[in-house]
């Protein structure tokens, strides 16, 4: 413990310190760049940002963005995952490219769907308009269901491999005595999947909704590049209003506030999360512990 301790102080000051600081700010009216000291406003900042007429389409944007990016990763994942548990030749080369998605950066990963979408140039128009699906290039990001669309499909691509690779791992430790028990009695494979499969890897699964559902908040590159929150504010989720507001607008109480409550929020939604995945805990045999 004491050889621990000295990691533990600095990861304490590097963490703890940015958190306190922060939630100082929020309770203070300062703007950025001003030699006028911060005025106490309280909880003033956070009733600004409940009353904004921006807060509510904007939680509700983050939510719907974050629930569809968790949905598309857990069922990529798990269907990418099933098939690489599977013999076959060239497991280890598809395992390898598999991970490249993850490896690139945001700004890489924004860049490159900004340019398949591009409604200039873009291949994808291209390949659309030669296949006779459409009769001129489409601006994909004019509307804002479509582009809020297209950067949701983005971050899932990125999230897919980092999931499959967990979900595999857990699926390599489902006991074969399991699957043997489950043919003699007469499940087939989807009764085997959910009845067999699921219930053991189901810590797994949570781990991976959650990170997913964390990193979607924290969604920021994709909305800078590929739309600056636009048309109008259609694409604007709590992470870039936040963002805007303290470094566009100036106002850093104000945007302090936003990202406490976007946190409030994903933990809200990690902890609904949770509880949903594990349902009553059971133990291996399957009794409710």
């Amino acid at each position: 413990m004491a050889m621990a301790m000295p990691a533990l102080v600095v990861t304490l000051l590097l963490l703890g310190y940015p958190l306190v600081y922060s939630f100082w700010v929020s309770l203070h009216e300062q703007t950025l760049g001003s030699r006028a000291p911060a005025r106490w406003v309280g909880f003033g900042n956070y009733t600004a940002v409940l009353g904004d007429p921006v807060f509510l389409p904007s939680l509700t944007r983050t939510v719907l963005f974050a629930a569809a990016v968790v949905l598309g990763t857990l069922l990529l994942g798990t269907v990418f995952a099933l098939a690489l548990n599977q013999e076959f030749r060239g497991r280890s080369v598809v395992r390898g490219v598999l991970i490249l998605p993850w490896s690139l950066s945001q700004i890489t990963l924004a860049l490159t769907f900004g340019w398949i979408f591009n409604s200039t140039f873009g291949p994808l128009n291209g390949a659309l308009q030669q296949a006779g699906v459409i009769d001129k290039y489409v601006a994909w990001f004019a509307s804002g269901r479509v582009a809020l669309t297209v950067m949701a499909v983005a971050f899932v691509w990125s999230l897919v491999p980092f999931a499959t690779l967990l979900i595999l791992g857990a699926l390599q430790t489902v006991p074969e005595d399991l699957h043997k028990a489950a043919r003699i009695d007469g499940a087939g494979p989807v009764r085997r999947f959910f009845f067999v499969t699921l219930p053991w890897i189901r810590d797994t699964v949570l781990v991976v909704s959650v990170l997913a559902l964390i990193n979607a908040f924290l969604a920021f590159a994709l909305i800078y590049i590929l739309t600056g929150g636009g048309p109008g504010t259609e694409t604007t989720l709590l992470s870039w209003w936040g963002y805007t507001t303290a470094f566009r607008d100036l106002d850093l109480g104000k945007g302090a506030a936003i990202f406490y409550l976007m946190t409030l929020a994903m933990v809200l939604l990690a902890a609904l999360t949770a509880l949903v995945i594990r349902g009553p805990r059971r133990n291996r045999e399957g009794r409710t512990a």
